[in-house]
This record gives structure tokens, C-alpha cells and sequence, in this order.
């Protein structure tokens, strides 16, 4: 009984050390598949009857969203969300409209004096693999208006997020 406890001991030890290695899946690097992306831009569009081709994603790696030329543009992006709400009220200070991936309503429901959030909460998988509760905020809205649950919004994302899943899964070949 001994040895099984000390192999058990040496495979934690090692799951541990291989894990150090393996990308970790945090908020901030989370992208957006394009699917769901195509999805959320498709809808923004209809929705306040804007031309896509306006439409900007200053969120990448290396890029500088403060620095970034917003003239005549609009923000339809996944920022960071460790840095959401510094992004939310440099957008409102400049005067730049957007509509963003945000946290889960909990989360999102601090920028209501800034913008509009919408609690969507569907659990998107990004990129990397991450399943994060997602939901959006925005200044495309009146201002009086502080939250919204557009339930066509909720459904076109969360298609396009079961079609990234269906893409994501490993297809194993069949033997008969």
C-alpha cells in the first residue's frame, strides 16, 4: 500500500511541474473566436444601424488602444478585462463609441454610470480554451438607459459560440 501512495505522490509532483508550462487561461487573454465575434459585429450593426466597415479592434497583442486613431470609428472589440473599466471611461472621456465584451452582469454592473450593460451571460469559449461568462457594455445607447437584455443578441451569440465549440472539438477518426 506504501508504493501506491508514493507513486501517487510522484505523478501529483509531476502533473504539478508539467503543468508550470502550460499556458495559463486568464481574462486577459482570452480571444474572441470569429465566429462569436462575426456574430456580436453582425448584430451591433443591425442593431443601431451602423456600416461594419467603421468598426475597429484596437485590442491585440502590442497594441495600444490609447494611442489608437478612433476618427470616425467605432470600437467593437474584447478587452481586457482586468483593465475594462479604465478602457470604459477613457472611451466616455474622449468620446468614443463602443460596444465591448464585459464580465458577467456582476461584474459589468459598475459601469452603468458610464454606459449601458447588457447581462447577457453566456459562457463563450474563447481561444485559448477558457469558458468565461460574458455579457457587453456600451455608449451606443441613450444614456438614461443603464442596462438591457436584448434576447436577440443572447441568441446569435450563443449559435455562433456553439458553432466554435463544434469547430474546437477533436473529431477521432472512426474504426469499424
Amino acid at each position: 500500500m506504501a508504493a501506491t501512495s508514493q507513486n501517487k505522490e510522484k505523478f501529483e509532483d509531476y502533473e504539478a511541474f508539467v503543468g508550470k508550462f502550460k499556458p495559463k487561461k486568464t481574462t486577459d487573454d482570452c480571444y474572441t473566436p470569429p465566429e462569436v465575434y462575426e456574430a456580436v459585429a453582425d448584430w451591433v450593426a443591425n442593431e443601431y444601424n451602423l456600416d461594419k466597415s467603421f468598426f475597429v479592434r484596437p485590442f491585440y497583442p502590442g497594441g495600444d488602444y490609447e494611442r489608437f486613431d478612433y476618427s470616425g470609428k467605432i470600437v467593437v472589440d474584447n478587452p481586457p478585462f482586468s483593465i475594462l473599466m479604465k478602457t470604459i471611461k477613457f472611451y466616455v472621456d474622449k468620446k468614443i463609441k463602443f460596444f465591448l465584451f464585459a464580465p458577467t452582469l456582476a461584474g459589468s454592473c459598475r459601469y452603468g454610470d458610464f454606459c449601458t450593460v447588457f447581462p447577457v451571460g453566456l459562457e463563450i469559449t474563447y481561444e485559448n480554451g477558457a469558458i468565461i461568462n460574458t455579457s457587453f457594455a456600451t455608449n451606443l445607447e441613450p444614456h438614461e438607459i443603464r442596462a438591457r437584455t436584448p434576447p436577440t443578441l443572447y441568441k446569435v451569440v450563443d449559435e455562433a459560440n456553439k458553432i466554435n465549440r463544434r469547430k474546437a472539438k477533436k473529431s477521432l477518426p472512426k474504426y469499424s
